[in-house]
């Protein structure tokens, strides 16, 4: 991946180049930012730039045989590790067992979130709804294996690079053997860590890396970047993704709106009906959803939420919503007010906490259903 072909961090790509011209490259560097942003994108194309055999003094050249293979990702000195499930306390499963699809995403969009990749990863690899539900950890055998492939010659290239995906995610044997190679790096090897949540990271194995803060995209960047039609739906649909551009690319009107609205205003209106039996119905179809695709939901529906406060306080030119949207919420923006909005808004981030800690799906989303039936019966009278 060449330095052009990353959206936006011009200051940051030249801190990085300036680093390389004056020969001060960190052996271990830790690439940190927000979901969506661009620090992997970024760390690959500073991996290629350092092993071109043709750089100009801002980018890779693309053409020769070093850059060729990193951008496919098939370089032989450059190595991935990201976490993974374990089925079994026996089960040994390692990156490069998955390391096909895991370049297939990158591919197709290098600024996909853990989220986005384990998504995918269950639906891929899991079977089992118990194995859906566990965790993703990088492993001690992980690094082990690691340890292992840095005891072999390097194989063509100027600097071995390694690059650990979510190195967070390391459980404390992992961190601690990692902490050893970071205190005894190997030669003419690079470690390059990409993070979403650096607070987790050891503060043993933190303060042993060069921390490089990759900023988070703009709401404009991100429209600008997409392909999609410039509707109103989508302009709104980037202010509420906070930056995350890789969720922005993954953008899809046609089935936003079937997953979303019509879902949002089936539950608000079999709750205000209370109507149980549908609610149920309700429930049973948006749990065999994906965990992500629940938390999209949630997602989407504090930002409707939220447009109805606006709707009814402000100017209704404040709103950024589709006319399909505005077509219901002129109708239902009423039952959304001071007296029951912020525990509504409460009630769904509270979901959203539960989804993230494995929670019962049924239960949380039958929850905020039996919620939703007293909390829209709430009445106010506006002035």
């Amino acid at each position: 991946m060449l330095f052009k072909e990353v959206l936006g961090l011009e200051k940051t790509k030249q801190q990085l180049t300036n680093a390389l011209d004056k020969r001060r490259i960190a052996h271990s560097q830790l690439f940190s930012g927000s979901k969506g942003s661009g620090k992997l994108a970024l760390a690959v194309a500073y991996a290629q730039f350092i092993n071109c055999e043709s750089p100009s003094s801002q980018d890779s050249c693309g053409k020769c045989s070093s850059c060729l293979k990193y951008n496919k990702l098939s370089h032989p000195d450059f190595h991935i590790i990201f976490p993974v499930v374990k089925k079994s306390s026996t089960d040994t499963p390692y990156s490069k067992d998955f390391l096909s699809k895991w370049k297939e995403q990158f591919l197709q969009n290098p600024y996909f979130s853990l989220k986005d990749w384990m998504s995918n990863y269950k639906e891929v690899f899991l079977e089992k709804s118990s194995d859906k539900k566990k965790e993703s950890v990088i492993y001690s055998h992980q690094i082990k294996e690691l340890n292992r492939k840095l005891s072999l010659k390097i194989f063509e290239a100027k600097k071995r690079v390694i690059l650990i995906w979510m190195p967070e995610k390391m459980n404390l044997q992992a961190a601690n053997k990692f902490l050893k190679l970071l205190e005894e790096p190997p030669e003419n090897t690079i470690l390059f860590l990409v993070s979403e949540e650096k607070e987790q990271l050891l503060k043993t194995v933190k303060s042993r890396l060069q921390e490089i803060e990759v900023p988070s995209y703009s709401v404009q960047e991100t429209i600008t970047a997409s392909c999609a039609e410039k509707s109103e739906e989508f302009l709104r649909f980037c202010k509420l993704s906070n930056g995350d551009l890789g969720k922005v690319l993954c953008y899809d009107s046609d089935n936003l709106k079937i997953k979303h609205t019509e879902e949002f205003i089936e539950l608000m209106r079999f709750s205000f009906k209370s109507d149980y039996a549908k609610i149920s119905e309700w429930v049973d179809m948006i749990s065999a959803k994906t965990r992500q695709q629940q938390i999209e939901f949630i997602a989407y529906s504090l930002g409707l939420f939220r447009e109805c406060i606006i709707f009814n306080y402000s100017d209704k030119k404040l709103n950024s919503i589709s006319a399909f949207e505005h077509n219901f919420l002129k109708n239902f923006a009423k039952f959304i007010h001071q007296e029951n909005s912020i525990l509504i808004i409460n009630l769904f981030e509270e979901a959203i906490k539960n989804i993230n800690r494995n929670a019962n799906s049924k239960i949380i989303f039958f929850n905020l259903g039996i919620e939703l039936i007293k909390l829209l019966k709430v009445k106010v009278n506006f002035a």
